[in-house]
């Protein structure tokens, strides 16, 4: 048994030519986020993009951890910088329509989850977010079409991939 933990052990340190990739940088960034050391997986996401400045999960993980912490425009530019490589990345677009919502711009919000919905209908956390954007415009029965819409495609989504 001591022989099978100490090849797990093995297995599990990175080789270096491992960490010297930007996917080992991304991994790594997500373990630590998980873990809840956000300081620690932004500095590994910046290691992963200084390794491939085109890795969009890693633009778009580091923004969404900095405007957890409140740093909203620092967020804003990791999620234009993915937009730029991918204009149709609906999470990045879902994300930044959360951060303009958190900074009160509302109608900006609201258009980037339009635009999250028109490239993906299916996507409920957009259609949530605009509900609560519409919500906050005074747009009352809009808004409450929109969050049965999500809740809708919610249910339907229990037991399958989330989104």
């Amino acid at each position: 048994m001591s022989s099978l933990i100490d090849a797990l052990c093995i297995l599990m340190i990175p080789s270096a030519g491992e960490t010297n990739s930007a996917a080992y940088w991304l991994g790594k960034g997500n373990e630590l986020c998980n873990f809840g050391q956000l300081d620690e997986a932004v500095k590994a996401y910046e290691h992963a993009l200084s390794l491939d400045r085109a890795l969009v999960d890693a633009w778009n993980n580091k923004g969404m951890i900095l405007a957890n912490l409140g740093r909203f425009d620092e967020a804003q530019k990791c999620f234009d910088e993915v937009l730029k490589l991918d204009p149709k990345h609906i999470q990045a677009l879902s994300n930044k329509g959360m951060v303009l919502a958190q900074q009160k711009k509302y109608p900006e919000a609201l258009a980037h989850f339009d635009a999250a919905i028109s490239i993906d209908a299916y996507f409920a956390g957009a259609w949530y977010n605009k509900a609560l954007v519409m919500q906050c415009l005074g747009r009352g029965k809009e808004a409450m079409a929109a969050m049965k819409t999500a809740d809708a495609l919610e249910g339907k989504a229990a037991g399958c991939r989330r989104r």
